[in-house]
């Protein structure tokens, strides 16, 4: 990795003749291999065979007058340019006390991030997806579709993390995702440091040709008033599990921007269902959202954020932790080692039976203007399949509606494990309306 030339200036550089106390870079160098697919079309011009590689870094200089300086730098900037980039950078100095902090040398976990197959597919063996693209064409005419779009992603980094005060530290990782979609109605797909295996990919393909075929499917609609109503896993990673981390994170604390407030935190405060817990293990072999240090050098540790419906911890970044007197936690940088845990939680089969004459709602649109402070939403979900005594029968255009932390709070909520996903989905009485 070449950053010794940027490493130099930092040591030295004193840009208008302002001096540097402190400073911080995180520097990534890596390769990345994708192939897409438009409408049948794989590796057209829209969607090539493409490999590049990338050299960047961020970083965090405080300068002797106590001004700090944030920002990114390219390539060019590390190794040929970084005198340029820093005397700019000192040029958008700001006053920011709680962020002038620089970490010093620590003890981080051995994990394992990186996969050997990643490496090998990256270097040319593109054998395994061949095989993967002849299992959609399959699915595609054995389910009479007309065309699917999607994508194969691969990529392998080293990140060094280096500082004023004596940290050296250094790692490796990989990801592997693929996404498919069918007919333009719903996709799915799946993103970790290794690939699934062959089977995980086929039945993965198997549920989404016959979640597609339901799609194509309409029924008569629902009447509108409070059903039953089954939130996938894909809508409560990008809406529920959105929610409650926008306000735990440690800005919207601290600036009592949230729903959760500063005080509630460890003590006996009931913020949600007793029995609800959220979690992160961050220590799980190739998970995607898996890591020995964060960019600051925050060791990756096992951490609650809430325990029995109570909270324990806000997401504190150095910043926030100084602010708030508290220590730094381990940052969520993916679902995937995030859990979110409650007593009774039920297999699809049984939420099904039991919300028979409800709707499974896939998707939702937006979740970006809802307000995650209240938690009140109001959600168009055109993709929902009604449901019948024997399951999902058809779709359905609908609106939900409500607030989602009277939904945590409510003793009819259930967790229900969908076959495949990580995230539970959630079965629970809502507003519906047809639209």
């Amino acid at each position: 990795m070449r950053i010794d030339p940027l490493l130099k200036v930092l040591r030295s550089a004193e840009p208008g003749g302002a001096g540097i106390r402190a400073w911080s870079v995180y520097v990534t160098q890596g390769r990345r291999l994708s192939l897409g697919t438009k409408d049948c079309e794989t590796g057209s011009a829209h969607t090539p065979l493409t490999f590049s590689e990338s050299l960047d870094a961020s970083y965090l200089l405080v300068w002797k007058d106590g001004r700090i300086s944030r920002g990114l730098l390219e390539k060019r900037q590390i190794v040929r340019d970084a005198e340029e980039a820093l005397a700019l950078a000192r040029t958008s100095a700001y006053d920011d006390p709680d962020a002038a902090q620089v970490r010093g040398p620590a003890r981080f976990p051995e994990i394992a991030l990186l996969d050997a197959s990643v490496t090998t597919t990256i270097d040319g063996d593109i054998g395994p997806v061949e095989r993967r693209l002849e299992a959609i064409r399959e699915r595609l005419l054995d389910n009479g579709f007309r065309i699917w779009s999607g994508s194969f992603s691969f990529n392998d980094a080293q990140a060094r993390l280096v500082t004023s005060r004596g940290l050296d530290a250094e790692g490796v990782g990989s990801t592997a995702g693929w996404y498919v979609s069918f007919e333009g109605e719903f996709g799915d797909g799946f993103r970790a440091r290794a690939p699934d295996s062959y089977r995980e990919f086929e039945e993965r393909l198997d549920r989404l040709a016959e979640t597609v075929r339901l799609l194509k499917k309409d029924v008569p609609p629902l009447p509108g008033g409070v059903c039953p109503v089954i939130l996938h896993p894909h809508v409560v990673e990008d809406f529920v599990m959105g929610t409650i981390l926008h306000n735990l994170d440690g800005a919207s604390v601290a600036h009592g921007e949230g729903f959760f407030k500063k005080e509630q935190f460890a003590s006996q405060h009931q913020a949600l269902r007793e029995d609800l817990t959220l979690r992160l293990d961050p220590l799980q072999p190739l998970k995607s959202g898996s890591y020995r240090f964060t960019t600051e050098g925050v060791p990756a540790t096992p951490c609650t954020y809430i325990h029995r419906g109570r909270l324990v911890s806000p997401i504190l970044d150095l910043k926030y932790a100084k602010r708030l007197g508290l220590e730094p936690s381990s940052v969520p940088y993916s679902m995937d080692t995030l859990e979110l845990e409650a007593s009774g939680t039920l297999s699809s089969e049984e939420a099904y039976e039991i919300a028979s004459g409800g709707a499974l709602v896939l998707s939702v649109l937006g979740v970006h203007t809802q307000d995650p402070s209240s938690g009140d939403f109001s959600l168009a979900a055109p993709q929902t399949l009604k449901l019948g005594p024997a399951g999902p029968e058809g779709r359905i255009k609908t609106t939900i509606s409500g607030n989602l932390f009277e939904v945590l709070r409510s003793d009819a909520l259930r967790l229900v494990r969908f076959e495949g996903e990580h995230t539970p989905a959630l079965l629970f009485p809502c507003r519906l309306d047809p639209s």
